[in-house]
């Protein structure tokens, strides 16, 4: 191969790769509000609420789609946030890094087994206040909570424009007042939680 092929060859390679960038830039994707939309507001001992997000969730979150709800699982009260980061992955990152610069000292975590996957269970505190949460990540098939395994997810599916699969979304649950919840409770009471 001479020399004005070896750049005509890189020239094509060049303008195909600017092509496939754009297709996959502008390119549709399937988001998950559908599977937002079906997580109930009311069940059988079950009741919710909307919450608003605060200016500072709106800044981090940006253009991902949010669900922010209280749910009273019959006598627990939890904070369920569901963030969908089809338009905006940025949206989506490891919550512990929230935690952790607000100020909050990690006291201790564990996984959950989960069906068809794992979550975390973490405990922070901050002076005299104590505070958990619950997290996983799910595409309704599988869970975990690997924000490395969440962006491997995503940038296979912008590759293959959604045939991978399902977009995750990234499922928190913390206490709505200061008492400790009993986890497998409530998701025992609120199985639809496992199914986002």
């Amino acid at each position: 191969m001479n020399h004005s092929q070896k750049q005509r060859l890189l020239w094509v390679t060049l303008i195909m790769a600017l092509v496939a960038g754009i297709v996959w830039q502008w390119a549709p994707m399937a988001d998950a509000s559908k599977r937002l939309a079906a997580l109930p507001t009311e069940e059988q001992n079950v009741a919710s609420r909307d919450l608003p997000l605060t200016e500072a969730e709106s800044s981090i979150f940006g253009k991902a789609n949010v669900v922010k709800r209280v749910y009273a699982i019959r006598d627990q009260k939890i904070v369920v946030v569901v963030i969908d980061g089809t338009h905006d992955r940025h949206g989506v990152h490891d919550p512990l890094y929230c935690f952790r610069g607000a100020g909050w000292t990690l006291e201790a975590q564990e996984e959950l087994d989960l069906p068809r996957g794992k979550a975390r269970y973490v405990r922070f505190t901050k002076g005299s206040t104590r505070t958990e949460m619950v997290y996983w990540i799910s595409d309704g098939k599988r869970r975990h909570y690997s924000p490395t395994r969440y962006w491997g997810q995503t940038a296979l599916r912008r590759l293959t424009l959604g045939s991978s699969g399902a977009e995750p979304v990234l499922v928190l649950l913390q206490p709505a007042g200061r008492e400790p919840i009993r986890w497998r409770e409530a998701l025992d009471e609120f199985p639809a939680l496992l199914e986002l």
